[in-house]
């Protein structure tokens, strides 16, 4: 959403427009800490813009309609025994941490322009 030469930039726009309204069919929309990292370096890296990476966490961190989900010793060691054992899935190991503690919190549905989550049994949305 914040890097407006990205090919998903209008739909991520789109998105959290609906996200902001609470214009969903979800109670709740959750992230990590580790998508709260990965999303603010990944930002300054390919904008080379501090201050709308700075604008990103601060979004993040005090957003109304995301709650942040931390991961914990027993997050951190079960997102690595699944990262291990899932050669066959393109996972980063964030992705690892997002798919163990969305199981954790019973969450079923993953809004991500990231397919591969779908191999890991959930249901991967693009737009909400």
């Amino acid at each position: 959403m914040y890097n407006k030469r990205d090919r998903d930039h209008p739909s991520a726009v789109e998105t959290f427009r609906k996200i902001a309204k609470r214009d969903t069919a979800y109670r709740s929309l959750y992230t990590s800490d580790y998508v709260l990292d990965e999303a603010v370096t990944l930002l300054r890296a390919r904008t080379r813009n501090h201050k709308l990476s700075v604008q990103l966490g601060t979004d993040i961190l005090t957003s109304k309609t995301i709650i942040l989900l931390k991961t914990d010793d027993e997050a951190l060691m079960g997102s690595w025994d699944l990262y291990k054992q899932r050669s066959d899935v393109a996972l980063s190991f964030t992705d690892s941490t997002i798919a163990f503690l969305a199981k954790k919190h019973f969450i079923s549905d993953i809004f991500s322009y990231d397919a591969h989550f779908g191999a890991l049994g959930f249901h991967v949305l693009n737009r909400l």
